[in-house]
C-alpha cells in the first residue's frame, strides 16, 4: 500500500511539473515588457523599453519600433501572430517568472527575456 501511495505521488508530481510549464491564456494576458534581448546570440540594447500587451485575442507591441497590433492563438507553447504581423515565437516559462520568446525574424534568430508588469 506505501509503494503505491509512493509510485502515484511520482506520477502526479511528474504530471504537475510537466502541466507548469505549459503557457495558457491566462497566463500571458496583460503587459510584459523585455528586460533582455538578443539577436543571432548576441546581446543587443536596441529593444530597450519594448513592451507585448495581450489581450484576449489581439498582441499589441512596439518591438519593431512603432506600435504594432495583430490577432494572435495560443497552442504547445506556440505563438502565432496572424491579421497584421506574420511571426511565429515559442514561449517558455523560466523558473524566476520570466517569459522567454525565440522567432526568426528577417533571416535573424531573436530571443526575448520579458517580465510582467
Amino acid at each position: 500500500m506505501k509503494q503505491l501511495v509512493r509510485v502515484l505521488c511520482l506520477v502526479f508530481c511528474v504530471f504537475a511539473c510537466k502541466n507548469d510549464k505549459k503557457i495558457n491564456q491566462d497566463y500571458l494576458l496583460g503587459k510584459w515588457r523585455i528586460v533582455e534581448a538578443s539577436r543571432n546570440a548576441k546581446k543587443t540594447n536596441t529593444l530597450d523599453g519594448a513592451f507585448f500587451f495581450f489581450d484576449q485575442k489581439i498582441l499589441s507591441t512596439n518591438f519593431q519600433g512603432v506600435e504594432n497590433q495583430a490577432e494572435y492563438v495560443l497552442a504547445n507553447n506556440e505563438l502565432k501572430l496572424t491579421k497584421g504581423l506574420d511571426y511565429t515565437f515559442h514561449l517558455q516559462k523560466t523558473e524566476d517568472s520570466y517569459l522567454m520568446m525565440s522567432a526568426k525574424i528577417q533571416n535573424a534568430t531573436f530571443v526575448f527575456k520579458l517580465k510582467k508588469e
